[in-house]
């Protein structure tokens, strides 16, 4: 072999063995699936966006990397793999335990409340029954008052009910006198009143809460990073305080 087929040689080995080697050092991408759900997502942005940021500057064996999808289509999304992950949810929002993986709760003190157009003489007894309400919710969403049925077909035999696309806009038509009670969630509300709070006084908000949040992340079986690594993740950047700054960014804590 001449002297410039062994350099030859030499170079498409050096080059090979530099590929392999980018390529062992090229993290997994992961897909996380986000619908609207404010403040978590409006589909750019939001809490859910803010948390992978998060996670890829943590660790470098995964790159997360978000999906949309929408409230109604997320579960058949993930069965069709579209994504394999999906934060800030709970699996009795609809999901199959048999088909996911679900991580330790790691945020709690958020949830849904129920907010009426302020009125004079009006107080919290005006909360006490939905049954001769016009109610504001948003299409696909969970609610306790309707025991998790989503089924929005179902939903209107038994309530008075107009489904919108998210928590802003049921605000809106709220605001526009267009229903009698919203169910918001109470993180975005007090994000929104924040921005606004001209429209504090405008507002009648609930003290019991429809329901309560308890965030898992869920995973969908036999895909990684599994339920089991995410807890240690999360253990591991709740310890370094990494979370609690995410969390208190939108006024919430763990």
């Amino acid at each position: 072999m001449t002297c410039s087929a062994v350099k030859r040689w030499v170079l498409i080995w050096l080059l090979a063995l530099g590929a392999s080697a980018l390529w062992a050092q090229s993290p997994t991408v992961v897909k996380v699936g986000v619908y609207p759900f404010l403040p978590f997502s409006d589909g750019r942005t939001g809490l859910t966006h803010e948390l992978v940021q998060a996670l890829n500057a943590f660790q470098s064996e995964y790159r997360f990397e978000t999906v949309p999808t929408s409230a109604n289509r997320r579960y058949r999304d993930m069965a069709d793999g579209v994504y394999s992950h999906i934060f800030f949810e709970s699996v009795k929002w609809g999901w199959q335990p048999d088909q996911v993986d679900t991580s330790k709760v790691y945020l709690k003190g958020d949830g849904e409340v129920f907010v009426a157009r302020a009125q004079r003489g009006r107080g919290q007894e005006y909360f006490q029954t939905l049954a001769d309400k016009d109610i504001l919710a948003v299409l696909g969403y969970r609610y306790a008052f309707a025991d998790f049925e989503a089924d929005p077909d179902l939903l209107r035999k038994h309530f008075s009910i107009t489904f919108s696309t998210d928590n802003a806009v049921i605000l809106r038509n709220l605001l526009a006198g267009r229903g009698d009670v919203a169910v918001l969630t109470k993180s975005y509300l007090n994000r929104y009143l924040v921005e606004q709070p001209k429209d504090r006084g405008l507002l009648l908000i609930s003290q019991r809460m429809d329901q309560a949040y308890a965030h898992t992340a869920l995973v969908a079986k036999g895909a990684h990073p599994s339920a089991q690594e995410l807890n240690r993740l999360f253990t591991q950047m709740e310890a370094e305080g990494v979370l609690g700054k995410l969390w208190a960014a939108y006024g919430m804590a763990p």
